[in-house]
């Protein structure tokens, strides 16, 4: 199946059911052109797979792959030293339902046998353009005959500059800590802390391109910005309260950051293990649901 437009006058975001119903494109229009504000991931010298992407059923990373839940020890494949970002994001989907501006679709771990998770699990994903706004919401249920646990989150990439070349685009949200990253390998290294001044972005300010972050954030309020003021766009990010940790990562000199919210803490399982009450990880059980909400709003001036 190819992918799937969705617009509206204002609008226009492309989704691939095939590629874990990942984002390829997110425009607004403006000034009679559409103009990215995700990287654009057809074009010549776009190093990403999708210009944001569903992690399911957990956020982010686990050391090495390895954990301990209700008595029971687990091992995971790890691609990249830890398993990292769920087990969805490269994996086909299936269309539920197709509109101009809306679409949904359904994942099943069972149709899979060699899913990275040790419990059976499903997942519906839904996108919808209104006016101004992409409205975005999953859905994890547990599938499995005992308790699991659960994260998910999104990872949305967006363009570093839009029209003016060198412009800083500057970043809002807040935050109540931060997690330590002591051995470089966005494993906690301990507690989550206060906010080093470079962490900080609950007044609005430019997010340079030097200021290396890949950073999970506790106590996150739900609420947030994004502005290119030379180029007049503002977008506006919110989600629903059980995203309680949002993840910032600024590679250096790269044309693009990140801004996930996510309902889990890197490593969440481990630290639910410790009873880390930070962990963010939500046990489900047989039958039970985990529900998300993400949207992006674009002002333009």
């Amino acid at each position: 199946m190819p992918p799937i437009q969705l617009e509206n006058a204002h609008l226009r975001a492309t989704i691939d059911p095939n590629q874990g119903t990942s984002l390829r494109s997110f425009q607004v229009h403006r000034n009679n052109t559409w103009l990215p504000l995700m990287p654009e991931i057809d074009e010549p010298g776009c190093d990403l797979a999708a210009a944001s992407f569903l992690m399911v059923p957990y956020s982010n990373r686990i050391a090495d792959g390895s954990f301990t839940f209700a008595g029971e020890c687990h091992q995971l494949q790890n691609g990249e030293q830890h398993a990292i970002h769920g087990d969805v994001r490269k994996r086909a989907w299936h269309v539920e339902e197709q509109q101009p501006h809306r679409l949904v679709c359904s994942f099943s771990s069972a149709e899979y046998n060699d899913i990275n998770w040790p419990w059976p699990f499903a997942v519906r994903a839904e996108y919808e353009l209104t006016e101004h706004t992409l409205q975005q919401r999953l859905t994890l249920s547990n599938r499995a005959d005992r308790s699991m646990p659960a994260g998910c989150g999104w990872h949305p990439f967006f363009n570093r500059t839009l029209t003016q070349d060198g412009e800083p685009a500057h970043l809002h949200f807040q935050v109540q800590s931060a997690y330590p990253d002591g051995y470089d390998n966005r494993i906690p290294s301990g507690p989550a802390q206060a906010l080093a001044l470079h962490q900080d972005f609950t007044g609005e300010s430019p997010l340079a391109p030097d200021n290396f972050l890949d950073t999970c954030f506790y106590g996150y309020d739900g609420q947030g910005h994004i502005a290119w003021p030379k180029s007049g766009v503002r977008l506006r990010f919110a989600c629903s309260n059980v995203c309680s940790h949002l993840i910032l990562y600024n590679p250096a000199q790269k044309p693009y950051f990140a801004v996930e919210p996510v309902t889990n803490a890197n490593d969440g399982v481990n630290l639910y293990a410790r009873g880390d009450q930070t962990s963010g990880i939500a046990v489900l059980e047989p039958g039970q649901s985990l529900d998300a909400e993400f949207s992006l709003h674009v002002e333009c001036s």
